[in-house]
């Protein structure tokens, strides 16, 4: 049966100070009202000075990112000039990487592949329900891009130029500001010009978030302004020559400027405002807009030269300081000297029990759960912490017991994950050929206990097979499923010579048996140690790395689909003959994929590179100097994937 407790200790310690603060305040309320008044408003300009600063090093972030990832576009473009497909696919690749750009564009100056006409613009857009990349060709007669301004600043600012606002009918289908970059061949010519596009619609809806957030913390504070438009605050952004870029009545965007609102009675500091935005300053101003007299904050983005600004209704930075104003006159002054002794002398008095009480709690905080507490005759919130401080000592002692016993169970489970770990890599060939045709090194650091990467090789009359495999998610689970793959590889390499019919036998075996939905990426490859032949077949794995006399690059590789999705699917062999002196790495995307503190990747540009350095070295210190590459770049940060690395230099 629940306790009742009428008599209310809050209360009495309330009415008390209550008594003394009217008193007080009544002496202290003009001086108070006075300074709280002007404080307030002075503390409320500020905060929307910081907003607009804060939001414009948000926006200035975000078009900086799209320049970084325009420039990672550029580049890649730059690398697949050979045919017009490899520059579709490379653009439509790099989108997908770059979620910061909305669409990306390639225009080729006239007539460069001379299969695909005067016109050739490839346009790479994602698809926002699905996800989806699409690529169209929107060059043509109609689309003379050839015409248009990212096209010509492209072509005039080898770093890299924004545009002004446009309506893109062809390509993004809404309106957008592109980065334009030039695209170089070899030779340094200048072939094509590459936009990345962003919405306009990202800029509103990201000032609109914040107008929104902003105007919805002072209505929860003073909700009787709710739905008084005079009271709201909100947020444009101005272009070049004055036009609204962003602006929360969409009439006035791309036909309208700033100037254009003026009031005919202005005394000049509209006009002021408007001219100091345009020349990238930072600043406030007070005007008056459709009649109304307000405060404009304003600062630039220096990204693009644009200006951002903040409208508050000046009632709306007076409302809170006079509010505010009235309600600290009954807690500031005078009166809190006089809450203070008179709180002191009848507190003493009244919470007396508290110190038996505390007393015993001093022993109940040491482990002696059976004390005993004092006895308090008063219902109030003394003894009702009394009773709450007794239910604790049965919950802590039967929260203690179970502690117990959890500990011993995790020490038990943990023992038995240790045991698992052994026999996984006990799974894992330790043994490396010293052999003079081939040399083999390998590794694998679970990111957790136990994991579910693997690799395997061995060799059968005279040819070397060889595997590695990383199945979807960590711990148990996928360390069983790898098992089953490891035992099924061994099975099928032991009388089969051909990759894709043993990925074929995997994907069988793995997906007749997957009612847990797991999949498993996975490479299988075959090297004759005599002819040097190279047979291999891909399941969805990251492409492994050649190594040879001219650097490191990745070898042409069919993904195909992982291992566990589609019982029927066919797997594409692919046959390549490696040159004596060639290393082959393969991995698993712990290499690529591994993150600093400041979650950047690793990546696979930095690996080429090291691998270039490292072209001479044997497998065994090109992994261990990729494990070492790898710690040094994640020092501080958690392992967040299994990093597995397989090398194979064939002699």
């Amino acid at each position: 049966m629940k306790k009742k407790y009428p008599r209310s200790f809050s209360r009495r310690i309330t009415n008390r100070v209550i008594a003394i603060v009217l008193v007080t305040m009544l002496l202290l309320s003009g001086w108070v009202f006075y300074h709280s008044v002007t404080r307030f408003g002075q503390q409320i300009g500020s905060h929307f000075i910081d907003v607009m600063e804060i939001t414009n090093e948000e926006m200035d972030l975000w078009l900086s990112a799209v320049e970084i990832s325009a420039a990672n576009i550029e580049d890649e473009i730059s690398y697949n000039l050979a045919r017009p497909s490899n520059v579709c696919s490379a653009l439509g690749d790099e989108l997908h990487l770059n979620p910061y750009v909305n669409g990306a564009s390639v225009g080729f100056i006239p007539n460069y592949f001379s299969d695909a006409g005067r016109w050739f613009e490839p346009y790479a857009s994602r698809d926002s329900v699905a996800g989806e990349i699409n690529i169209r060709q929107i060059g043509s007669g109609q689309h003379d891009y050839f015409n248009m301004e990212w096209y010509k600043k492209g072509l005039e600012h080898p770093e890299g130029a924004w545009s002004d606002p446009y309506f893109d009918r062809d390509g993004a289908r809404a309106v957008v500001c592109t980065y334009s970059l030039p695209v170089r061949d070899r030779k340094g010519n200048t072939v094509a010009v590459m936009g990345a596009d962003l919405k306009l619609e990202w800029l509103k809806t990201q000032l609109e978030e914040n107008d929104t957030k902003d105007n919805a913390r002072r209505t929860s504070t003073f909700s009787f302004i709710e739905g008084d438009p005079t009271y709201r605050t909100y947020s444009f952004i101005l272009g070049n020559n004055g036009e609204f870029i962003v602006h929360p009545d969409t009439s006035r965007v791309l036909k309208k400027t700033f100037f254009d609102y003026a009031d005919p009675d202005d005394d000049g500091s509209y006009i002021k405002a408007g001219r100091d935005m345009m020349d990238g300053k930072t600043g406030s101003s007070q005007i008056y807009v459709n009649g109304q007299s307000v405060y404009v904050y304003y600062g630039p983005l220096q990204s693009t030269g644009w200006s951002m600004g903040i409208v508050v209704p000046v009632k709306s930075i007076a409302l809170p300081g006079v509010l505010l104003g009235f309600l600290m006159l009954l807690f500031i002054g005078l009166a809190v000297i006089v809450i203070m002794i008179v709180c002191r002398m009848s507190i003493h008095s009244t919470t007396r029990p508290l110190v038996k009480l505390a007393a015993s709690a001093e022993e109940i905080a040491k482990g002696n759960f059976k004390t005993e507490l004092p006895r308090i005759k008063r219902r109030d919130e003394i003894c009702r912490l009394r009773d709450s401080f007794e239910d604790m000592q049965h919950s802590l002692s039967t929260y203690v017991a179970q502690l117990t016993a959890a500990t011993a169970q995790r020490a038990s489970i943990e023992s038995e994950l240790n045991i698992a770990r052994d026999i996984q890599m006990s799974m894992l060939p330790k043994a490396f050929p010293d052999r003079s045709d081939v040399k083999i090194f390998a590794s694998l650091t679970p990111a957790k206990i136990i994991g579910g990467d693997m690799y395997d090789f061995h060799i059968r009359d005279n040819m070397l097979f060889f595997c590695i495999g990383d199945v979807s998610g960590k711990g148990v689970p996928a360390s069983l499923v790898m098992a089953g793959i490891n035992t099924q590889f061994h099975a099928l390499s032991a009388h089969e010579t051909q990759p894709d019919v043993i990925i074929e036998g995997l994907n069988e075996a793995m997906t007749g048996r997957n009612e847990s939905l797991m999949f498993a990426t996975f490479f299988v490859g075959m090297i004759s140690l005599s002819s040097g032949a190279f047979h291999f077949c891909n399941a969805g794995h990251n492409v492994p790395i050649v190594i040879d006399a001219d650097g490191a690059k990745f070898l042409d590789v069919e993904s195909n689909i992982p291992l566990g999705i589609d019982s029927e699917w066919r797997y594409l062999r692919q046959n390549k003959v490696i040159a004596p002196g060639t290393t082959i790495l393969l991995y698993t995307d712990g290499l690529t994929e591994a993150e600093n503190t400041e979650h950047d990747q690793f990546g696979e540009e930095r690996v080429l590179q090291l691998l270039s350095e490292w072209r001479g070295c044997s497998p065994k210190d090109i992994i261990s100097k990729l494990t070492d590459a790898v710690h040094a770049f994640t020092a501080g940060a958690e392992q967040s994937d299994d990093l597995t690395m397989l090398a194979i230099r064939y002699k």
